[in-house]
């Protein structure tokens, strides 16, 4: 009989956060901050801050809570089960709006690469299709949804390390500040245009860290 946990380690944990954020940000990020002009790049100083913060947090409450489930188990500690539910509630709420964005995208993304032309309602088979081969996917548990993390993630990061440093031969100075703020927003109205888009990349971060606790929790 095999005894061996089921939980995700450090490791897995760390590979499946790098292709939650990695992926939504390739898929949804270049086109909507596009539209906003290259000061979105200040909208990430602002994000990464603020979703370091809450990374810190809750791993903090991941050491000195003895409750399991995450962030439901640390809004049990203080508030009891109802706070639990709401927890987990609205974040199952969030999870699948970004679900169905993503799997959209992934369709949108599909079809062009492979030539295809697809209507409404061959869009929405396609998307739920996509949906539930994610889902079936994670049958095995979060041992093996980690595992398939440790592979799919080069298909992100070789991409991603590749632009990073060919693109630099086609980098034009010009060119980003002429896109610097072609909307003639204001400072403040220039960041709040994408700091709502930049957030959504860190989702993957806030939520493998507020599952960090119960990996291997020192009480």
């Amino acid at each position: 009989m095999n005894n061996a946990p089921k939980k995700m380690g450090v490791r897995r944990l760390t590979l499946l956060t790098t292709v939650n954020m990695m992926g939504s940000g390739i898929i949804l990020l270049p086109a909507n901050l596009a539209q906003v002009g290259t000061i979105s790049v200040l909208s990430w100083l602002v994000t990464t801050a603020g979703a370091t913060a809450l990374a810190y947090a809750f791993a903090r409450a991941g050491t000195f809570s003895n409750h399991d489930g995450g962030m439901g188990g640390y809004a049990e500690y203080a508030h009891g089960k109802s706070g639990n539910f709401m927890t987990n509630y609205t974040y199952f709420v969030s999870l699948l709006i970004a679900n169905v964005a993503i799997a959209l995208a992934t369709v949108g993304y599909g079809s062009d690469l492979l030539g295809f032309s697809l209507g409404r309602w061959t869009t929405v088979i396609a998307t739920v299709s996509v949906l539930w081969l994610a889902t079936v996917l994670t049958f095995g548990g979060a041992r093996r949804s980690g595992t398939i993390s440790s592979v799919t993630v080069w298909g992100v990061i070789i991409p991603v390390l590749t632009l990073s440093v060919v693109g630099w031969l086609f980098f034009s100075p010009s060119r980003y500040s002429g896109a610097w703020n072609p909307h003639g927003y204001a400072l403040f109205h220039g960041i709040s245009a994408s700091i709502a888009v930049t957030l959504f990349a860190f989702l993957g971060l806030e939520s493998a860290c507020a599952n960090m606790g119960a990996v291997e929790n020192p009480k």
